[in-house]
Protein backbone atom coordinates (compact mmCIF):
# COMPACT_ATOMS: atom_id res chain seq x y z
CA UNK A 1 0.00 0.00 0.00
CA UNK A 2 2.81 2.34 0.46
CA UNK A 3 3.98 1.79 -2.52
CA UNK A 4 1.05 2.37 -4.19
CA UNK A 5 0.62 5.93 -2.40
CA UNK A 6 3.84 6.88 -3.32
CA UNK A 7 3.09 6.20 -6.87
CA UNK A 8 -0.53 7.94 -6.55
CA UNK A 9 1.19 11.29 -4.85
CA UNK A 10 4.40 10.93 -7.82
CA UNK A 11 1.70 11.20 -10.79
CA UNK A 12 -0.30 13.84 -9.14
CA UNK A 13 2.97 15.97 -8.98
CA UNK A 14 3.85 14.94 -12.43
CA UNK A 15 0.06 15.81 -13.86
CA UNK A 16 0.07 19.16 -11.82
CA UNK A 17 3.41 20.04 -13.26
CA UNK A 18 1.76 19.61 -16.44
CA UNK A 19 -0.48 22.27 -16.19
CA UNK A 20 1.26 25.17 -15.24
CA UNK A 21 1.26 27.61 -17.97
CA UNK A 22 5.27 28.28 -19.41
CA UNK A 23 6.36 32.00 -18.61
CA UNK A 24 8.60 33.43 -21.16
CA UNK A 25 10.71 36.84 -21.14
CA UNK A 26 9.96 39.51 -23.51
CA UNK A 27 12.43 42.65 -24.10
CA UNK A 28 11.76 45.27 -26.81
CA UNK A 29 12.51 49.29 -27.00
CA UNK A 30 10.13 52.15 -25.74
CA UNK A 31 9.94 54.80 -28.13
CA UNK A 32 7.59 57.70 -28.92
CA UNK A 33 6.73 58.91 -32.56
CA UNK A 34 9.37 56.83 -33.68
CA UNK A 35 12.24 58.46 -31.49
CA UNK A 36 13.95 56.86 -28.39
CA UNK A 37 12.32 58.60 -25.28
CA UNK A 38 15.33 61.05 -23.88
CA UNK A 39 15.40 61.82 -19.80
CA UNK A 40 16.65 65.53 -20.00
CA UNK A 41 16.94 65.78 -15.69
CA UNK A 42 17.26 61.78 -14.71
CA UNK A 43 13.97 60.07 -13.99
CA UNK A 44 12.43 56.71 -14.70
CA UNK A 45 10.57 54.29 -17.47
CA UNK A 46 8.28 51.87 -15.82
CA UNK A 47 6.73 49.67 -18.53
CA UNK A 48 4.05 47.46 -16.96
CA UNK A 49 2.35 43.97 -18.38
CA UNK A 50 -1.42 44.07 -17.26
CA UNK A 51 -3.77 40.59 -18.38
CA UNK A 52 -6.24 42.06 -20.73
CA UNK A 53 -8.79 41.28 -18.15
CA UNK A 54 -6.89 43.02 -15.08
CA UNK A 55 -9.16 45.60 -14.14
CA UNK A 56 -8.19 49.37 -14.22
CA UNK A 57 -7.23 49.74 -10.16
CA UNK A 58 -5.96 46.57 -9.95
CA UNK A 59 -1.82 46.96 -9.51
CA UNK A 60 0.58 44.55 -11.68
CA UNK A 61 4.59 44.53 -11.12
CA UNK A 62 5.87 47.27 -13.08
CA UNK A 63 9.33 46.92 -14.42
CA UNK A 64 12.61 49.59 -14.76
CA UNK A 65 14.10 50.23 -17.93
CA UNK A 66 17.07 51.33 -19.22
CA UNK A 67 17.14 55.40 -19.85
CA UNK A 68 20.23 54.97 -21.90
CA UNK A 69 19.06 52.93 -24.59
CA UNK A 70 15.32 53.43 -23.75
CA UNK A 71 15.00 49.34 -23.27
CA UNK A 72 13.02 47.15 -21.04
CA UNK A 73 13.22 43.28 -20.19
CA UNK A 74 10.22 41.36 -18.06
CA UNK A 75 10.55 37.89 -16.78
CA UNK A 76 7.87 35.32 -16.19
CA UNK A 77 5.20 36.73 -18.66
CA UNK A 78 2.80 33.54 -19.28
CA UNK A 79 1.36 33.80 -22.80
CA UNK A 80 -1.63 35.73 -23.53
CA UNK A 81 -3.15 39.35 -24.08
CA UNK A 82 -1.40 42.10 -21.94
CA UNK A 83 -2.30 45.98 -21.76
CA UNK A 84 0.95 47.46 -21.70
CA UNK A 85 1.20 50.56 -19.69
CA UNK A 86 4.32 53.01 -19.30
CA UNK A 87 5.08 55.70 -17.54
CA UNK A 88 8.07 57.81 -17.88
CA UNK A 89 9.10 59.76 -14.55
CA UNK A 90 11.73 62.79 -14.15
CA UNK A 91 12.38 64.82 -11.23
CA UNK A 92 10.45 67.82 -12.86
CA UNK A 93 7.26 66.27 -13.94
CA UNK A 94 5.42 63.21 -12.36
CA UNK A 95 4.70 61.71 -15.48
CA UNK A 96 6.10 63.06 -18.89
CA UNK A 97 3.44 61.31 -20.65
CA UNK A 98 0.98 62.90 -18.48
CA UNK A 99 -1.27 59.99 -17.70
CA UNK A 100 -2.42 58.80 -20.93
CA UNK A 101 -0.20 55.53 -20.95
CA UNK A 102 -0.93 54.48 -17.15
CA UNK A 103 -2.52 51.20 -15.82
CA UNK A 104 -5.47 52.86 -15.87
CA UNK A 105 -5.83 54.94 -19.32
CA UNK A 106 -3.92 52.57 -21.53
CA UNK A 107 -5.38 51.10 -24.81
CA UNK A 108 -2.05 49.86 -26.19
CA UNK A 109 -2.03 45.61 -26.53
CA UNK A 110 0.22 43.39 -27.18
CA UNK A 111 0.16 39.25 -27.25
CA UNK A 112 3.35 37.40 -25.98
CA UNK A 113 3.48 34.57 -27.77
CA UNK A 114 7.22 33.08 -27.37
CA UNK A 115 10.14 33.40 -25.00
CA UNK A 116 12.32 35.66 -26.33
CA UNK A 117 10.12 37.27 -27.80
CA UNK A 118 10.53 41.34 -29.02
CA UNK A 119 8.20 43.45 -28.43
CA UNK A 120 8.68 47.31 -29.27
CA UNK A 121 6.43 49.94 -28.17
CA UNK A 122 6.28 53.14 -30.12
CA UNK A 123 3.78 55.80 -28.06
CA UNK A 124 2.28 58.32 -30.99
CA UNK A 125 4.05 61.42 -30.67
CA UNK A 126 1.28 63.96 -29.58
CA UNK A 127 -1.31 62.35 -26.88
CA UNK A 128 -4.63 61.45 -28.38
CA UNK A 129 -7.57 63.42 -28.47
CA UNK A 130 -9.65 64.22 -25.15
CA UNK A 131 -6.84 63.43 -22.81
Amino acid sequence: MTRLAAAGVALVLVLAGGCTKPKYTVTGTVKRGGEKLTWPDGGSLLVIFMPADVKADERYPARDTDIATSSYKIAGVPPGQYRVAVQQFSEKFMDALGGRYDPGHTDFTVEVKADGQVIDIDLPAAPAKGR
